[in-house]
């Protein structure tokens, strides 16, 4: 209900900013709804505590919350009348002039009976002796400075307390032991920490080094047999087949799958990690992928309930306990102080705390995340009366954690529950989540940061507070995929309910009448049959997320069905395949995110080319040839993902010069149209570009490569640029000719190569970048003949990441000159063909932190124990070498 709030009162801020002729008859009784939603804002605030002990406040918050949720539907409505009324020519504006009038007055009729009702609830509220004042938890302080500062942080390995034998008992048991294919089980309750220490065990630097091939997948009640298959392939597999894996998994069965996955393993030692396991009949439908050799390979399951272990590994069962004694506050301290300690004055506090947790690692973690953010007695005095009554009421763990989504500043609490529309266990891509928040307005503007700095910004703090789990991370630092424990999962949904913020449990049922009460909708089931069912109603609508797939495929009458949802921001179809996109989607005024599967699309619909307020527009599923210029009519568009080499048609001078208010184009190519969105400073605000260069018709390659890469000379025009992509079908790239680096935007420092074949020449000058920090050269960049891959004394000055995977190329030697990348932490060699790198290099680069060698050419690996020999102490490498049994690299 707060965040419903917390976002109409932005709402209404947004509005009032309006020109004075677009509130026209409405903008007095805009205001004074501004005013009166401020005032029940302070009264949420200052119910906190009594929303759940005073039968009254319960009913005022659900007339609250109903009012704010009409409030939010007429000023959604009239703001699409006034899109309307924007777009129409001078003869339409005359036609439609009166009805439009109309409206006007008809939302101010609507709008005075809000404000009343509103006043008569405020009055209720002093009538039942109500006070508002700061009653809340919540500390509302100002972060605006942790903002600023841009935090990119490593993942942090989690902390566990109390279980020091059961991790030794199972790392005995992985790599020692029955030379048989064993099974290893850990079960406990929700929130004991199963997935937190089978995760330990799994990035075990002596695990990584005893097994072959490694995987791990999250299972979850919902499972898919499919799904959990190919996510243990996709572990397994070499790289150089991941892309044939994903192009041809559409066509496999479940059986040629289960075949597949199994000759995979064949002969490999191999540890597979089954986590949160609900059924074992799950475990009956995949064990056929797993050899059972004389290799002391490994199964290990997670579980809450000990009948599944037992089905499945009956012999190596360990069941966790809830933490006792000092272990609960031990993890307290370690969450809070970081290694620091207590002040004095705040132990027994703070004991107290940690003890009403229940001996749960999970909620401990969460009311630690808490605590930390306010370390003082008066803040801890009131958790730990919260908890403290929780306790005496004896209520569920559920509910203690319930305390951390109160606490939660008004701008974290949407972000927060939109967790809820994601599967169990899915691993969320942290971009695309921030992308999401933008969409739906949870994030508003402060100062000069953009809005995806304090997206970013926010997910972190999700994070410092242990709502949100960090799962992989990017290579600059920051988090790439996030997810949510199960236990707060339920959370969110079950507060999502209360709010009517996002239903996720929709039924196809043609007989039930339609509901209008959700804002969003995440569908887990068929998208295409929900969306022409009688279940479905989507005129109240702002959000659809699909992660449901089936054979059916949305069709006109879908898109007609979808357009009655004039009210959608974000639309995003995942998997499902569109046939296409017909006029009926112009209608979708307001719509800020689009995400389409599109394969068979050839020609680019004119219809998104008329929704005026996208700000992301995904279609890296769809192949698309050109893209008309009309895609310039789309000023508020800042990322516009496409797949291949699009053709971005030449705009127009008038399209020139208003520019465009792109952050992200990936990936186009370099024709006509891009060069002069480049030359003439169109594109000031892009900080990611992809570029992908093909041979066009009636042209040789040499020539499309002079025609193709010239674009690559304006690069300075990029002031702002930050990541630069380049791939190649033709021939080879000479970025030497094209880049001077003196002229390069300062703030390039990710650049990512693939299959240009570079040779030495745009090697040197890649060294010449000086804020370049993120390398990453992939599949034949590199140049066939050159033999002796060095780079040169000096270059790199600001290089930490060299990422290299899948060259190919004969390249006899990897030599660093001195002076060469010297502030390099982290090295990768995928599938590369390097037959050795001199004696010693590696060992010259003092802030290296890590190496990871996969699948090197015989000679090298057979230097693997020599150059891990000459390494510093605090630099870590991980190496995987092909068994004898596998192709090795010519």
């Amino acid at each position: 209900m707060d965040s419903v709030v917390s976002h109409l009162i932005d709402t209404t801020y947004q509005l009032l900013q309006q020109e004075a002729k677009i509130l026209l008859g409405v903008g007095d009784q805009v205001k004074a709804l501004a005013a009166q939603l401020n005032v029940i804002n302070a009264f949420l605030q200052a119910s906190e505590r009594k929303r759940d002990e005073q039968e009254v406040v319960k009913e005022l918050l659900r007339q609250i919350l109903d009012v704010a949720l009409e409030a939010e539907d007429v000023l959604d409505d009239f703001m699409l009348a006034v899109e309307k009324q924007k777009r129409r020519n001078f003869v339409g504006k005359a036609i439609h002039g009166i009805n439009h009038a109309a409206r006007l007055t008809k939302v101010s009729l609507i709008i005075d009976g809000i404000n009343t009702t509103l006043k008569r609830i405020f009055d209720d509220v002093t009538t039942y002796g109500i006070e508002i004042k700061d009653g809340s938890v919540c500390n509302s302080e100002s972060e605006l400075a942790a903002i600023v500062r841009r935090r990119r942080q490593d993942v942090e390995q989690e902390d566990v307390v109390g279980f020091k034998d059961v991790e030794a008992a199972l790392l005995t048991k992985l790599v020692s032991g029955s030379s048989k294919l064993d099974f290893v089980s850990i079960v406990g309750e929700g929130g004991l920490g199963k997935t937190t220490i089978a995760k330990k065990m799994y990035k075990n630097r002596f695990v990584n080094e005893f097994f072959h091939r490694l995987a791990w997948v999250n299972v979850s009640e919902d499972y898919n047999t499919r799904d959990v298959i190919l996510g243990i392939m996709k572990c397994v597999m070499p790289l150089t087949y991941e892309e044939e894996l994903l192009a041809g998994m559409s066509r496999m069965t479940v059986e040629e799958l289960r075949d597949m996955l199994f000759k995979q393993l064949k002969g490999q030692r191999y540890l597979v990690v089954l986590d949160d396991i609900w059924k074992p009949e799950m475990w009956e439908e995949v064990k056929g992928c797993f050899p059972n050799a004389d290799n002391q390979s490994r199964i290990m399951i997670t579980s809450r309930k000990k009948e599944v272990a037992i089905a499945i590994s009956p012999s190596s069962t360990y069941y966790l306990r809830q933490l006792t004694d000092d272990e609960p506050w031990d993890l307290f301290c370690k969450k809070v102080f970081r290694g620091g300690s207590c002040p004095s004055d705040l132990v027994d506090t703070g004991k107290e705390i940690a003890k009403g947790c229940r001996g749960l690692p999970l909620s401990i973690v969460v009311m630690a995340g808490i605590s930390a953010k306010d370390i003082s007695y008066r803040r801890w005095s009131k958790l730990k009366d919260h908890v403290s009554s929780y306790l005496a009421e004896d209520k569920t763990s559920v509910e203690i954690l319930a305390l951390s989504y109160r606490d939660l500043p008004r701008e974290l609490k949407p972000c927060f529950l939109y967790f809820a529309a994601f599967p169990e266990d899915f691993e969320v891509p942290a971009r695309q989540l921030m992308r999401l928040w933008i969409s739906e307005g949870f994030i508003q503007p402060i100062g000069k940061l953009t809005l995806e700095d304090i997206a970013e910004d926010n997910l972190q703090k999700l994070i410092d507070r242990s709502l949100v789990q960090a799962g992989r991370s990017r290579a600059d630092g920051g988090v790439k995929t996030c997810r949510i424990h199960d236990s707060l999962r339920e959370l969110c949904i079950s507060e999502s309910k209360k709010e009517k913020f996002l239903e996720t449990e929709i039924k196809i049922d043609s007989s039930k009448p339609k509901e209008s009460n959700w804002r969003r909708i995440s569908l887990h089931c068929s998208a295409p049959r929900f969306i022409l069912s009688k279940s479905c109603d989507l005129s109240h609508i702002r959000s659809i997320q699909s992660f449901g797939s089936d054979d059916h495929k949305l069709m006109k009458a879908h898109w007609k069905a979808v357009s009655e949802g004039k009210l959608l921001r974000v639309l995003d179809f995942g998997t499902n395949i569109i046939e296409e996109v017909p006029d009926a989607a112009e209608e979708l005024f307001l719509l800020k995110y689009l995400s389409i599967n599109a394969p068979s699309l050839k020609v680019f619909p004119s219809s998104i080319l008329n929704l005026w307020s996208l700000e992301t527009l995904d279609m890296r599923a769809t192949r698309l040839a050109v893209v008309p210029n009309g895609i310039y009519k789309l000023q508020k568009l800042r990322h516009l993902y496409l797949a291949g080499a699009a053709k971005l048609l030449k705009p127009r001078s008038e399209q020139l010069e208003v520019g465009w208010n792109l952050q992200t184009l990936s990936t186009v190519a370099p024709v006509e149209g891009t060069r002069m969105l480049v030359k003439n400073g169109s594109l000031a605000n892009l900080t990611k570009l992809g570029l992908f260069g093909c041979q066009t018709a009636n042209s040789s390659e040499q020539e499309d490569l002079e025609s193709h890469w010239n674009v690559l000379s304006h690069i300075g025009q990029l002031q702002n640029l930050q990541s630069l992509k380049l791939a190649s079908e033709m021939g080879d790239v000479v970025i030497a000719r094209y880049i001077n680096p003196n002229v390069v935007p300062s703030g390039l420092t990710k650049m990512t190569l693939n299959n240009t074949r570079i040779g030495s020449k745009s090697l040197e000058m890649l060294g010449k970048l000086p804020s370049l920090r993120i390398l990453k050269l992939l599949e034949d960049s590199i140049q066939p003949g050159m033999d002796n891959f060095i780079f040169a004394k000096g270059s790199f000055p600001q290089l930490g990441l060299l990422h290299m995977s899948k060259l190919k190329a004969s390249l006899w030697d990897w030599d660093l000159k001195g002076g060469a990348v010297p502030p390099l932490q982290r090295l990768v060699m995928r599938d590369c063909s390097f037959w050795s790198i001199r004696a010693g290099v590696l060992a010259e680069l003092a802030e290296l932190k890590e190496i990871e060698i996969i699948r090197p050419h015989p000679w090298l690996a057979r230097m693997l124990k020599d150059i891990e020999a000459d390494l510093k102490s605090d630099c870590r490498l991980v190496a995987y070498c092909a068994p004898p049994s596998s192709a090795s690299i010519n």
